[in-house]
């Protein structure tokens, strides 16, 4: 009897840890990148109307379609809409994007990732254009 009470005891433990483990990480998740899962970043990508202003990009998750706004130099006049790719599947529009560049220095290209894809988007010198 003690070892039966102990092991249901040890399945319930593990059941709730998992549970709270779960919850706990879409909960930071939902603290880190709010929801819909969004992240935002500046960077100098050679766009800019203003050489002395940085680019910025916003990156939303919206619904598991990933979608990215370029905005050169900080002026809404000049905003492109970069369009990632569908993400398909249960939780697909819990995934957060992030945003990193390599390449060139000057002109460098922009990285989606998200979950375990990357999407390139190439510079071209004015803007992005995805990597075929």
């Amino acid at each position: 009897m003690p070892l039966g009470l102990g092991m249901l005891c040890a399945l319930l433990l593990a059941l709730g840890g998992s549970v709270i483990m779960s919850w706990s990480s879409r909960f930071i998740d939902d603290i880190h990148y709010g929801y819909p899962r969004t992240t935002q970043v500046d960077h100098i990508v050679g766009h800019e109307v203003d050489p002395h202003l940085q680019t910025h990009f916003t990156a939303i998750n919206l619904k598991g379609q990933v979608l990215i706004f370029e905005v050169p130099s900080g002026d809404p006049a000049h905003v492109r809409l970069l369009q990632g790719p569908r993400l398909v599947g249960p939780g697909a529009d819990l995934a957060p994007v992030t945003l990193t560049f390599s390449g060139d220095a000057r002109h460098p290209d922009l990285v989606v990732t998200v979950n375990d894809l990357q999407v390139v988007f190439h510079n071209t010198g004015t803007s992005y254009a995805p990597m075929r």
